[in-house]
């Protein structure tokens, strides 16, 4: 049975608050936050609705990184997203894990913060896609890579048996990531059902066990370790993620499946935690920016974000070459890929 976490919505006849955006400040109690999102509409107020649940409801720093780490497990088990991410072992995030995820994090938080038609939130987007625009990724890996961003909260929720957004909140947050999709001039489906389908159908037909990827989700495990757990907590670390990832994304990356016992009481396990985020008072200015390297209500200087191109040799102790069009020329041999994934 699906364990609900979420404190009861107001009906149509509570009292309301008025809208607001992201300058406010002051503390808020959750029910006064719920009250307002039940006050807006989730397709026209996407964007406020957004910030407002994965913002600041549930902007703890713990369950964001959680969910992101999730999220891009689940993009390296495409076999041509891994490949970019891994660059033979000089990808930035193989090098230094915590600088890229806290980079990749402070532009979606400045997304989140806001929205993607503020403009500082469309600063954001440009700048990720100057960044993207010299590995040549495809349209096709840059929807999935959204669909990550949109789905895949949702999915770990649904993997642990909880309910912890309402239907409204899911439906702004596909329309959030849709508007963040469409500047990005990506041919979004035009439904949430038809995305995920989208999704699903991309993954089975895409999926694969790479070494990059492997390497990749190591890098990403290794930050979460260091990041949450410093010391003789290091051994609860590893477990505690795993029983976020559903059995198929734990196969793809050769990863163990935790004990049985553990992986029947994960919902438990993780229940009282998310209970307390989404009930407790926060402060309405809170972000994911200031989380991850970002100062209290500062503008964000995009300037120094993202990826630098690599100073130190490649595998062959030659440096990579640039294009002519700018772009990192690393060698170009397909990577290993070992077995399908079995997404069916």
């Amino acid at each position: 049975m699906r364990r609900d976490t979420t404190a009861a919505a107001p009906g149509p006849a509570a009292h309301r608050m008025p809208r607001t955006g992201p300058g406010e400040r002051g503390v808020r109690t959750a029910w006064s936050i719920r009250r307002r999102i039940a006050d807006l509409d989730p397709v026209r107020d996407n964007e406020e609705v957004t910030r407002l649940s994965f913002g600041v409801l549930y902007a703890d720093a713990f369950f964001v990184h959680a969910a992101y780490t999730v999220a891009f497990a689940r993009q390296m088990s495409i076999p041509s997203i891994s490949r970019v991410v891994h660059r033979r072992g000089t990808g930035d995030l193989v090098v230094d894990a915590r600088r890229r995820n806290d980079h990749t994090l402070l532009f979606f938080g400045e997304m989140i913060r806001s929205g993607h038609s503020g403009e500082a939130g469309r600063a954001a987007i440009e700048r990720m896609e100057r960044i993207h625009s010299r590995f040549g990724i495809t349209d096709e890996d840059k929807l999935y890579t959204l669909a990550s961003l949109a789905f895949e909260p949702t999915r770990i929720l649904d993997h642990l048996g909880l309910r912890l957004f309402t239907h409204a909140e899911k439906v702004a947050h596909y329309h959030f990531w849709r508007g963040v999709g469409e500047y990005m001039g990506l041919p979004v489906p035009t439904t949430a059902e038809a995305f995920r389908a989208w999704t699903l159908d991309y993954e089975r037909r895409h999926s694969a066990t790479t070494e990059g990827g492997c390497a990749v989700v190591a890098a990403l495990f290794g930050d979460w370790r260091t990041r949450w757990f410093p010391g003789p907590l290091g051994r609860f670390a590893d477990p505690a993620l795993l029983l976020l990832l559903d059995r198929p994304l734990r196969r793809v990356h050769r990863l163990p499946d935790p004990p049985a016992w553990l992986d029947r009481r994960s919902g438990p396990l993780f229940a009282p935690y998310l209970a307390l985020q989404g009930n407790r008072p926060h402060r309405m200015d809170r972000s994911w920016v200031e989380h991850f390297g970002g100062r209290r209500g500062a503008p964000l200087d995009l300037s120094r974000l993202g990826h630098r191109a690599p100073e130190r040799p490649g595998p062959d102790g030659k440096p990579f070459p640039a294009r002519p069009d700018g772009r990192i020329a690393w060698p170009d041999a397909p990577e290993t890929t070992n077995s399908r994934s079995g997404l069916e």
